[in-house]
């Protein structure tokens, strides 16, 4: 039987040896992610031969993440017998997995697509650049905020994360009513719980300061994912400050000018972050579903 265990930091270097060999590799399921959002999610781990599979707890019952690993032959079947549920739920499965499955269990699996929770993939020299008539909205705000002398971004560490936590604070407060509401205080403890550890991450992490008049004006964490892709986990800016939130994301991506790709997550279905996210031009998305497996 598969034998399930609740996340921890320790589990973090096997982890990362499934993760990277998987075909499709999410914002989702990166370890951070998983760690940070444990609270709410209760994430569990069963590491096998070939895969290590994901569960969540949602009231009284589990729902199972898309398994970390090669997902070339794997007799699926077998696996999937050790759980238990007659009925068993998936959630946030790439399409590539999604499409192996309902080859292996046709009309026994029900397939939703989850389009609100696609990660956008971008090319990072695109949105260095911000050329052409397509990025004119961004290049503009941008260019605005940099023409200003006094800007600066400093690396997070371990010395200066505190100031980041106090600019969290003032970021949740702009959000006045929507401050309260679950799902972004969720995302507080989360971003909270990653700048108490930073030391223990700090060979995957990298997080910058932007500072304008020596006051912060936002902060982003990016994860590097593989050679050639990095994650952006975080991205929090001052709405009052024009042009914060592209010059933000424009000299972030700077420093990563080696790689190709960036993942920037998906936009959760909220109206204003999917045409912001759009208007960016991704070249890709990692598409996800839902999935209910019926067995007999």
């Amino acid at each position: 039987m598969l034998k399930f265990v609740r996340i921890n930091k320790e589990q973090r270097q096997e982890y990362e040896k499934y993760y990277q060999q998987c075909p499709e590799k999410s914002s989702d399921t990166a370890f951070i992610n998983l760690w940070a959002w444990d609270k709410k999610y209760q994430t569990e781990l069963a590491f096998d031969t070939d895969l290590c599979w994901l569960r969540f707890k949602k009231g009284s019952e589990y729902i199972y993440g898309p398994p970390q690993g090669s997902w070339d032959n794997v007799d699926f079947t077998a696996i999937l017998s050790q759980i238990e549920e007659k009925r068993v739920k998936f959630t946030a499965v790439p399409e590539e997995l999604s499409t192996r499955l309902q080859k292996i269990y046709g009309q026994k699996l029900e397939i939703r697509e989850d389009r609100d929770n696609w990660e956008y993939i971008y090319k990072i020299s695109d949105l260095i650049k911000l050329e052409g008539e397509k990025y004119r909205n961004q290049r503009k705000l941008s260019n605005q905020f940099l023409q200003n002398k006094n800007y600066r971004l400093e690396n997070i560490n371990e010395q200066n994360k505190s100031k980041i936590a106090e600019f969290q604070k003032q970021w949740m407060k702009q959000e006045e009513i929507e401050a309260k509401t679950e799902g972004l205080q969720q995302e507080d403890e989360a971003i909270n719980k990653v700048l108490q550890s930073w030391v223990d991450f700090s060979d995957k992490l990298l997080g910058f300061c932007l500072e304008d008049e020596e006051k912060i004006v936002g902060y982003s964490i990016v994860e590097k994912q593989d050679d050639n892709q990095i994650l952006i986990h975080f991205e929090k800016a001052l709405y009052a400050v024009r042009g914060s939130y592209p010059a933000l994301n424009k000299l972030t991506l700077e420093n990563f000018s080696d790689y190709t790709y960036v993942n920037r997550e998906q936009d959760l279905g909220i109206p204003g972050l999917r045409r912001m996210k759009e208007e960016y031009n991704p070249i890709r998305f990692i598409k996800k579903y839902q999935l209910i497996l019926t067995r007999d």
